[in-house]
C-alpha cells in the first residue's frame, strides 16, 4: 500500500514539473518573430523513437503533440523525419507556413512542392543553424528526450512492481503470453504476444495450430 502511495506521489510531482515546463516554453516562444510555424524534435533509443511537435501560432506556442514509433528505431534520423512529414502532414488540412527541424532533408524540394500545392500557399522546410529558431528546435528535441525518458521510466516502474508482486528473482524484461481458443474442443489455435522491456514486439507475435494435445492424469 505504501509503495502505491509513493508511486502516485512521484507521478503527481512529475506532472507538476511538466506543467511548469509547458508554461516556461510558452513564455520563451513568445519572442519568436514569425508566425504559423511547426517545430519538430526527435529522440530515440534502442527500443523506440519519440517525435515531438510544437505548434507556434501568433508568436506563441499554442500546443504540442508527441508520437512513439517502435518500428523506426533502426532507421536514420533524417529518414525518420522525412517519413513522418509525409504521413503526418499529407493528412492534415491546416498546414503551417514553415516546418522547422534539425536536419536538411534530401526530399526537401519535393516535400515543399507537395505541401505548398496542398496548402495553396508557400510551405517551407527549414533547418536553422543559429539564433532563436535553432533554440526552438533544440527545445523540441529536449522535450522529446524528456518524454521518451518518462515513458521508459514508467515501463521500468511497472516491471519492478510486477517483479515484486510475482516474487520473481529477476526483472521480467521479456514476457510471453498465450491465448488458446477452440470450437467445441476442435480447431485449437494459440496466439503468442511478446513484450520486451515493457514494449510490445509485434514482429515476435506468433499464431499456432495445435494438432495434438497430450492429456495427463
Amino acid at each position: 500500500m505504501r509503495g502505491n502511495q509513493e508511486y502516485e506521489k512521484a507521478s503527481e510531482i512529475r506532472d507538476r514539473i511538466q506543467a511548469i515546463e509547458r508554461v516556461s516554453e510558452k513564455q520563451k516562444v513568445a519572442n519568436i518573430s514569425e508566425n504559423n510555424i511547426d517545430v519538430i524534435g526527435l529522440s530515440k533509443n534502442e527500443l523506440t523513437v519519440c517525435i515531438e511537435i510544437f505548434f507556434i501560432r501568433g508568436s506563441k506556442m499554442i500546443g504540442r503533440e508527441h508520437y512513439f514509433f517502435d518500428e523506426l528505431k533502426d532507421m536514420e534520423e533524417e529518414e525518420i523525419i522525412s517519413g513522418f512529414i509525409k504521413q503526418y502532414y499529407f493528412e492534415k488540412q491546416d498546414l503551417p507556413n514553415k516546418i522547422m527541424m534539425r536536419f536538411a532533408l534530401q526530399e526537401k524540394e519535393t516535400l515543399e512542392k507537395y505541401l505548398s500545392e496542398k496548402a495553396g500557399r508557400k510551405v517551407e522546410l527549414k533547418s536553422p543553424q543559429k539564433g532563436e529558431k535553432l533554440r526552438f528546435v533544440e527545445m523540441a528535441e529536449m522535450n522529446s528526450k524528456i518524454t521518451l525518458e518518462n515513458k521508459m521510466k514508467d515501463k521500468s516502474e511497472i516491471l519492478c512492481e510486477l517483479q515484486e508482486v510475482l516474487d520473481l528473482p529477476e526483472l521480467p524484461t521479456k514476457i510471453e503470453s498465450f491465448d488458446i481458443s477452440n470450437i467445441a474442443g476442435n480447431f485449437i489455435v494459440a496466439g503468442m504476444c511478446v513484450a520486451q522491456n515493457g514494449v510490445i514486439k509485434r514482429n515476435l507475435s506468433r499464431r499456432f495450430k495445435i494438432k495434438t494435445v497430450l492429456r495427463t492424469r
